[in-house]
């Protein structure tokens, strides 16, 4: 069975990942009924959406974080996208980087105390609705 692996990063990603501390990793599946399969954003999202009342992770120590959205398959991860994010003034958004062109999340608004699966289920949310 698949499923996704999302893993919050509290950093840019400029440098290698190792060296970015990892804030929470995140495994599960959404299967619709009724109609064709979720888009990976909207997969995502909704993964997150059923952890983030369930577990609480540390808020974010700076202003960009990096999200890596990956499809596993038994040990094995294969790598979707990445999201390098921002927060700035109560306003986050990200760069999305996948097999496609580059292309940027609509800024969306965060309080002050959402943790960082709040503020990328936030961006998420914002970006299906467009």
């Amino acid at each position: 069975m698949s499923m996704l692996k999302i893993t919050i990063y509290d950093g840019e990603y400029s440098r290698p990942m190792a060296c970015l501390a990892r804030l929470c990793e995140i495994e599960g599946s959404v299967t619709p009924f009724d109609r064709p399969p979720f888009s990976v954003l909207e997969e995502a999202l909704r993964v997150l959406e059923m952890c983030a009342d369930r577990y609480s992770i540390q808020p974010l120590s700076g202003t960009y974080f990096t999200v890596a959205i990956g499809r596993k398959v038994g040990d094995e991860v294969t790598p979707l996208l990445r999201l390098d994010g921002c927060t700035q003034n109560g306003w986050a958004s990200a760069s999305a980087v996948g097999q496609g062109p580059r292309w940027d999340t609509a800024p969306v608004r965060y309080e002050p105390g959402d943790d960082a699966v709040e503020i990328v289920r936030k961006i998420l949310a914002g970006q299906l609705q467009r």
